[in-house]
């Protein structure tokens, strides 16, 4: 038995996926293989699965990956192959091979995040970050409801591109098995501020990173 991680990307359609659709969508793929899929044991076997770090539903990302196990060892060509027409568009492979890293080695997630709207005004937006000793916001989770101030937590915000009316930005966010920044706090931000329209900004997740920024393959 040998534990496999394919890599993908999820673009286009398929940012509509939640995570739980997105099991779905995996579980079916690895079905319709025809790959020696390792089952679970007991009354109810499922398919053993483990996603290294879910995507918030509406983004984009080109660094997705989950585990999953073999009755046997395959090589990369293979497993790909197999997989061949058996995912909806948006969803592309990208590699598949033993786990090169651990969920938990996940600190920082890389973003890209185009903003659109009146040019003065997404230049407003960027000029309040740069200048702001602090940005504070509410993050909800299933247990509280706290004020955080997430200035203190993104690295690296860099402007990348501007257009007549678009505005595109990178920025460092916390990652990982225990604590996550959602980019859309600071584009909630923004839209209460300034008015932009935070649902459609377009956020894409490029990298994975470790506590030393260096990337994960």
């Amino acid at each position: 038995m040998s534990t496999v991680r394919i890599k993908f990307q999820k673009t286009g359609l398929s940012i509509f996926f939640s995570h739980l659709d997105l099991q779905k969508v995996m579980q079916r793929a690895l079905k319709m293989s025809g790959l020696p899929v390792w089952y679970s044991k007991g009354f109810n076997p499922h398919i053993y699965m483990t996603f290294t770090l879910p995507l918030s539903l509406g983004h984009e990302s080109l660094c997705e990956s989950f585990d999953f196990r073999l009755e046997e060892d395959l090589t990369e060509q293979q497993i790909l192959k197999a997989m061949e027409g058996t995912l909806p568009d948006g969803i592309i492979l990208t590699a598949a091979g033993a786990p090169d890293y651990d969920a938990s080695q996940i600190k920082y997630a890389l973003y890209k995040i185009k903003m659109y709207g009146d040019k003065s005004i997404l230049n407003d937006c960027i000029n309040d970050y740069q200048t702001s000793s602090e940005i504070v916001v509410t993050k909800v989770s299933k247990k509280k409801t706290t004020e955080i101030n997430i200035k203190e937590q993104i690295k690296d915000f860099t402007v990348a591109e501007e257009g007549e009316d678009t505005l595109t930005f990178t920025a460092l966010f916390p990652a990982g098995t225990t604590y996550n920044l959602n980019p859309s706090l600071l584009l909630e931000y923004f839209s209460n501020k300034f008015g932009i329209d935070a649902n459609g900004c377009d956020i894409l997740r490029v990298n994975l990173l470790d506590e030393s920024l260096n990337i994960l393959q």
